[in-house]
């Protein structure tokens, strides 16, 4: 056999042996991984062998960057970038072995680089140039309203408007589209001179609005957006501290639900800080949960009625150390902070194995760095399954360390019966490019016309995004 033949069979055996090293954590195979590994090696040993007997050196030299250049080039044509780390993250190695995993990927693919539509009277700022996202297939992203400075907090009013919390402008707007075109005609201020507006719900058909010491009331009954006054109805939260805002949603026990951030700055020793507080009707604040580091997302399960909730936890250990989580909170739960992270591992300086175990595990741990927000469950959506049985979780990013886990929407996929598969889908990312943020995704609420509405405080925005919608069935004549 001529020498350029030999070559080529034995460069071919090399490339095939580092393609299956590079495949080893692309496959998601219903097997152990580590026959793939042993198939790889004897590849590669046998390739680099045969090459370098057969034709020396100089054949090696050769060989070994073709076989790695025609290796990596294979696994980019079968598994793009944007699949790997912009769409698919399974926090749980079982979700690779999971049919309904496998589902999704083929619902969800290809990855489609969108370029948001921003009307004219939009482009400003961070709009003044075209903004591009890697998302999923089927989803829609569209600019709702710009111009909303360091907009934060999200609620649906009576009539279907958008309230949103602007901190530094210590206002809370709202939103209004007129003719239902998707696109906002009119805002409108509903209260101002606040103390750092943050979390917002409707409670009692009225508006509360957490601020950063107390929770206020926005008095308009008869819903025409004209606020008649501002009450505060309680003054029970802790000093502000760094952490000064809260998330703040009504349980389904009919009360209003609170949460306190471990602000540094604050009295370390009042027991509302790093809590989950939950409001009686005079305003005053029980404790319900406690360990939640930054809790700024909270959110009640459509069926069994639980409180979920997100935790954005320290940096004290180092920046790839502390998992962020998604927690079901129960009454009196403990969740582990200051003494405890991850899956109830002591902290070296403070925690003692005893009260880790006493603690409750979160539900789903996420990359540290994540700094998850908002939460939103998906029944309300205007949408196909599995997009009703979802729960969203806005990643907002952390300007700090790598700055690569966050700056996209989750969705984390529910059993028939409500619970958590145990791992989460990147539906929306591109934020942040080559580390560089422009926007930073925030809080998440399901509007009156059934699409998803996510905050930006970046980039002073709110998106509309509009999943796949059900097919409406035709009556036979």
């Amino acid at each position: 056999m001529p020498l350029i033949f030999r070559f080529l069979l034995y460069a071919s055996l090399l490339t095939a042996g580092v393609f299956a090293s590079m495949a080893v954590s692309h496959l998601e195979l219903p097997f152990s991984t580590s026959w793939l590994w042993f198939v790889s090696t004897f590849l590669i040993g046998g390739g680099l062998a045969l090459v370098g007997k057969n034709c020396g050196r100089g054949g090696l030299f050769v060989a070994i960057p073709i076989a790695v250049l025609s290796a990596h080039a294979l696994i980019g044509q079968i598994w793009p970038p944007e699949i790997k780390h912009n769409i698919f993250r399974a926090f749980h190695q079982v979700a690779k072995r999971d049919a309904d995993y496998r589902n999704l990927r083929e619902q969800l693919t290809p990855v489609v680089r969108q370029t948001l539509a921003v009307p004219e009277r939009f482009r400003r700022g961070t709009f003044v140039q075209d903004r591009e996202l890697l998302v999923a297939q089927g989803l829609k992203v569209e600019v709702y309203a710009t111009g909303l400075v360091d907009a934060y907090g999200l609620a649906v009013g009576h009539n279907g408007e958008l309230f949103v919390s602007l901190p530094n402008l210590g206002r809370v707007v709202a939103l209004i589209d007129v003719d239902e075109d998707g696109l906002v005609d009119e805002i409108k201020v509903v209260a101002a001179r606040l103390d750092r507006p943050s979390g917002l719900a409707m409670w009692n058909d009225q508006l509360y609005v957490a601020t950063a010491q107390q929770i206020s009331r926005i008095d308009d009954p008869d819903h025409d957006l004209l606020t008649e006054r501002v009450d505060v109805f309680s003054r029970d939260l802790p000093e502000a501290g760094d952490h000064w805002a809260h998330a703040l949603v009504v349980g389904s026990d009919g009360a209003l639900y609170v949460s306190v951030g471990a602000g540094e700055g604050s009295d370390a020793q009042d027991w509302r800080l790093a809590s989950v507080l939950r409001m009686d009707e005079q305003g005053y604040s029980h404790s319900f949960a406690a360990g939640l580091h930054h809790c700024l997302g909270l959110a009640v399960h459509p069926q069994s009625g639980s409180l979920w909730a997100s935790d954005d936890s320290p940096e004290t250990l180092g920046f790839d150390v502390h998992p962020d989580e998604l927690n079901v909170l129960s009454t009196d739960g403990d969740y582990g902070w200051p003494y405890c992270y991850g899956d109830r591992i002591p902290d070296p300086k403070l925690g003692l194995h005893g009260i880790c175990q006493t603690t409750r595990p979160s539900l789903l741990a996420l990359p540290a760095l994540s700094s998850p927000r908002g939460l939103a469950f998906g029944h309300r959506l205007h949408a196909t399954q599995p997009f009703r049985s979802m729960v969203y979780v806005a990643l907002h990013g952390s300007r700090s360390g790598k700055m690569i886990q966050g700056f996209r929407l989750m969705g984390v996929p529910l059993t028939d019966s409500g619970r958590a598969s145990g791992w989460g889908i990147d539906l929306i990312s591109g934020w942040s490019v080559a580390g560089v943020p422009w926007g930073q995704p925030q809080q998440l609420v399901v509007g009156k016309d059934g699409a998803l509405y996510l905050s930006d405080p970046l980039a002073g925005a709110v998106y509309r995004i509009r999943l796949p919608e059900p097919v409406a069935s035709v009556d036979p004549l």
